[in-house]
């Protein structure tokens, strides 16, 4: 049983995460805190959120219903939003509705799901930060020429909108894989520092993070040229690398077992070991930025055992996870992925 104080620092953090001012510290309290609930408590936590919290957010009511229908039980869906309901009644549902999918959506709200005995969709929402933001997690970005990017949590890319003229120009902080498409007349350059990486189309990692005193490229497949503003330092082919050495700006070449330098870290969060698919969806949203929708509980429930290099592309992993899981099969429209039972 929750007491009083409890109540009340729920509320708080509820609204503070609602408002996306919470730190990192008040979410893992939160976290916590709505975990440690029983069923009941939690139900009248967010019926005291309906009750109090209000919201600009204003959606139509045919959205405003398909949220209900994917928050509510099953036993519920037929409910409806009547047209005489009042405005401020009206805002708090929507608020509230929206509130309870984007918790559900990150994990807050997860082991509810784990127990579900009605059959009913289970949604993993993709929250989207932009690559100049650090984020906690790794992340696949496809840019703008079609690039492959692997970005390793706590690294940032700058990159534009569209790549005009005669190259195709980005800058990194931190950790990358790239896997460049090719293009004959307009190289592909890595702003790191005073390093300069140049290709036309290979794929190769960059270790370049902010306080650290050197600067790394090993090469996967194709041909990359290394090179600071004064000369070139290496021209690298498959399982070369170099390490420059910023502060006597000295570069040492070797070889190495590239795969493995990549996948050192490529493949964190992809080591599934009787997994539940809903918690894969939850990875596969985050790291490749789209809506993941299992059509069922059972099938979310279903645990699953596989593994991958983390440089695969959202189908390729989709393919080999249905593949496991007989009479499954998937979706991809825009930034939507749905999975659904064959039968």
């Amino acid at each position: 049983m929750i007491n009083t104080m409890e109540t009340g620092r729920i509320q708080y953090l509820l609204k503070k995460y609602l408002s996306q001012s919470c730190n990192p510290g008040e979410k893992k309290e939160l976290n916590l805190l709505i975990n440690s609930l029983q069923d009941e408590e939690l139900k009248a936590e967010f019926r005291a959120l309906w009750t109090n919290y209000s919201s600009e957010l204003t959606l139509s009511e045919e959205d405003s219903q398909d949220i209900l229908t994917n928050i509510l039980p099953e036993k519920k869906k037929n409910l409806t939003l009547r047209r005489s309901i009042t405005r401020s009644v009206y805002l708090r549902t929507i608020s509230v509705a929206a509130s309870l999918l984007i918790l559900i959506s990150i994990g807050i709200y997860v082991r509810n799901n784990k127990g579900l005995k009605e059959p009913g969709s289970v949604i993993a929402k993709a929250v989207l930060v932009s690559p100049d933001r650090a984020t906690a997690y790794t992340r696949h970005l496809t840019l703008p020429d079609g690039t492959s990017v692997i970005l390793k949590s706590g690294s940032t890319l700058h990159y534009p909108e569209a790549f005009d003229g005669n190259t195709r120009e980005v800058t990194l902080r931190g950790e990358a894989y790239f896997d460049v498409k090719h293009m004959n007349s307009r190289p592909f350059i890595i702003h790191t520092g005073i390093v300069k990486t140049t290709v036309l189309g290979t794929a190769f990692d960059i270790k370049a993070w902010p306080r650290q005193e050197n600067v790394i490229v090993s090469v996967t497949r194709g041909k990359v040229r290394v090179e600071d503003d004064k000369k070139v330092l290496a021209v690298l082919t498959v399982n070369q690398s170099v390490n420059y050495d910023l502060r006597n700006t000295g570069a040492k070449q070797q070889t190495v077992n590239a795969e493995e330098v990549v996948n050192d870290w490529t493949k964190q969060d992809l080591l599934f070991n009787r997994v539940p698919f809903e918690s894969i969806a939850q990875v596969l949203s985050k790291r490749y930025g789209k809506n993941v929708t299992i059509s069922n509980a059972q099938l979310a429930n279903t645990q699953i055992t596989s593994s991958f290099s983390g440089t695969e592309s959202l189908e390729n992993i989709l393919d080999i996870l249905c593949a496991i899981n007989v009479n499954t099969q998937y979706t991809i429209n825009a930034n939507e992925v749905t999975i659904t039972s064959k039968n």
